[in-house]
C-alpha cells in the first residue's frame, strides 16, 4: 500500500524453466505479503518483474523481447529485471530504455529465501535445490546459480504442507541440479522423498534429475504410486566423443542401461531427454549416431535445442564449427523423431484408466504426463484429480471422467487475484 492508502498492484513475467516458474511463485508470494495485489497482466500492474532465462541465445533474446514489451506499456509500470540474463548480461539489461532496476542472482536469493510459492497453476512448483558444480562445458547457468545449495527438509515439509492446505494436489519439485539434493546433515533426495511420502493428499512430480543423479536408494522411493511415473533426463547426446568435449559424466551405454532400469522399475513411466544438436566436434557421423542410439531408447519425448555458444563456458573455446543451417536440419530430425515417439506413447494407453490433475476447465495431465482435453460437459475445477479413460479420436486424445477423487482435507482451490 502507497503512504496515500491506495493499493498496489504487481505483475510477474517468466521465462525459461521450470525453476524459474517456482522461483517466479515464490516472489509472487513475498509481493503478497508485502500488501501487493498480484494481477495476470503486465498492462494492469503498478510494478512489473520480469523473470528472465540466459540458457541458450534464443532464451535470452525471448527476455528482451519480454523485457521491452513491457517497458513499452503506458503508462509504464516499475521494471525490475531479475533472474539468469540479469547475472549474465547486466550491462545490456540496464542499457535498455523503462528498465528501472535490475537484481542479480545474490539479491534475488535475498528477497525470496524462505517463503513459500504462491503459484500460478493448477500444479504447484517447488524449489528444493539451486546450483551446480557438475562443469558441464557448454552449461552458463551453473556459473551464474553458483554451488550446490538445497532447502532443508523440514521447511519443504511445511511448505508442501501449506501447499496441499490450500488445494494443491500434485507438487512439482525442480531444482538446477535435483540428484544433487542434500541437506546440511546429508539427507539426499531419496530422503526428502521418503519424508514427503509420509504426509498424504497429493503426489510428488519430479523436474528433470541428471542421469548421473539416479541410485539404488532412489529406485526404491521412486517405485511409490505417489511419485508420478514421468522422468526427464538430460542425454544432450548419444555419441561418446561429443559427450567428453560436453564434460558428461556418462557414456551412452551407460544411459541406455538407466533407462532400462527406469522402464523395469515403472513399466507405465514417461521418459523425455534433451538434446543438443551441433555441439562443437559434432560430426555427421556423430549426429548419425546419436540419431541411431535415440531409436532404441524408450523415450516418450524430446527436447531438441541447436547449440549456441555461451560466453564464459568452456565450450566457447571449440568454436562453433557445426554451420546454423545444419543446426537446424538436424534440430527438425530430432523434433519429428519426438513427434512420433510422443503419438506412440499416448497410443499406447488408449483405452486405460489414469489419474490426472486438471490444468484448465478443458485439459488435464496424467500422473505419466499424457496431455489430454477433457470430454464436453466435464466440469471440474483446476487443481482437482481425476481418474480418466483416455480415448482418441482423429488424432486428438481426450479423457473421460471415470471418478472425482475429493479428498476431505483438501480446501477450494487458491487462484490468483484478478
Amino acid at each position: 500500500m502507497d503512504d496515500d492508502g491506495r493499493i498496489r498492484s504487481a505483475a510477474v513475467v517468466t521465462t525459461g524453466c521450470r525453476l524459474n516458474q517456482a522461483e517466479s511463485d515464490i516472489l509472487r508470494s513475498r509481493l503478497r505479503e508485502r500488501n501487493f495485489v498480484i494481477v495476470p497482466q503486465p498492462e494492469r500492474a503498478d510494478v512489473c518483474y520480469v523473470n528472465t532465462c540466459a540458457v541458450t541465445a534464443a532464451a535470452s533474446r525471448t527476455s528482451i523481447q519480454r523485457i521491452r514489451q513491457v517497458c513499452r506499456l503506458r503508462p509504464k509500470p516499475w521494471v525490475v529485471v531479475l533472474g539468469c540474463l540479469a547475472q549474465h548480461e547486466r550491462m545490456r539489461v540496464e542499457s535498455i530504455e523503462g528498465v528501472d532496476e535490475v537484481w542479480d542472482n545474490l539479491r534475488k536469493r535475498t528477497e525470496l529465501a524462505d517463503a513459500c510459492p504462491f503459484p500460478s497453476r493448477s500444479r504447484a512448483v517447488l524449489k528444493v535445490q539451486d546450483g551446480c558444480d557438475f562443469g558441464c562445458s557448454f552449461c552458463v547457468v551453473s556459473g551464474l546459480r553458483g554451488r550446490p545449495r538445497s532447502v532443508e527438509p523440514e521447511l519443504v515439509c511445511r511448505q508442501v504442507d501449506e501447499l496441499v492446505s490450500a488445494g494443491y494436489q500434485e507438487i512439482v519439485l525442480t531444482g538446477l541440479n535435483l540428484g544433487q539434493y542434500k541437506s546440511a546433515d546429508g539427507r539426499g533426495l531419496p530422503d526428502l522423498l521418503a519424508l514427503l511420502l509420509s504426509r498424504s493428499g497429493f503426489r510428488i512430480r519430479l523436474a528433470s534429475i541428471e542421469p548421473d543423479g539416479f541410485s539404488e536408494r532412489l529406485s526404491e522411493v521412486l517405485a511409490e504410486d505417489r511419485i508420478c511415473p514421468h522422468f526427464h533426463v538430460p542425454l544432450q547426446s548419444g555419441d561418446d566423443g561429443v559427450l567428453t568435449l560436453m564434460g558428461r559424466r556418462y557414456k551412452a551405454a551407460d544411459y541406455a542401461r538407466l533407462l532400462e532400469w527406469l522402464v523395469r522399475l515403472r513399466p507405465e513411466a514417461c521418459i523425455g531427454a534433451d538434446v543438443i544438436a551441433g555441439f562443437p566436434g559434432e560430426s555427421e557421423n556423430s549426429f548419425r549416431r546419436t540419431a541411431s542410439f535415440l531409436d532404441a531408447l524408450p523415450l516418450a519425448y524430446l527436447h531438441a535445442f541447436p547449440y549456441s555458444a555461451r560466453s564464459g563456458t568452456k565450450a566457447q573455446t571449440l568454436g562453433d564449427s557445426v554451420s546454423a543451417s545444419v543446426k537446424r536440419s538436424r534440430v527438425a530430425v530430432l523434433r519429428e523423431y519426438s513427434k512420433e515417439r510422443s503419438l506412440e506413447f499416448r497410443r499406447r494407453f488408449v483405452g486405460s484408466v489414469r489419474e490426472a490433475v486438471v490444468e484448465s476447465y478443458s485439459s488435464a495431465t496424467t500422473d505419466n504426463y499424457l496431455h489430454l482435453e477433457l470430454e464436453r460437459g466435464v466440469s471440474c475445477q483446476p487443481g482437482r484429480l481425476l481418474r480418466l479413460r483416455i480415448v482418441e479420436r482423429l488424432g486428438r486424445f481426450f479423457g473421460q471422467p471415470v471418478a472425482v477423487h475429493e479428498p476431505s482435507a483438501i480446501r477450494r482451490y487458491r487462484n490468483i487475484e484478478t
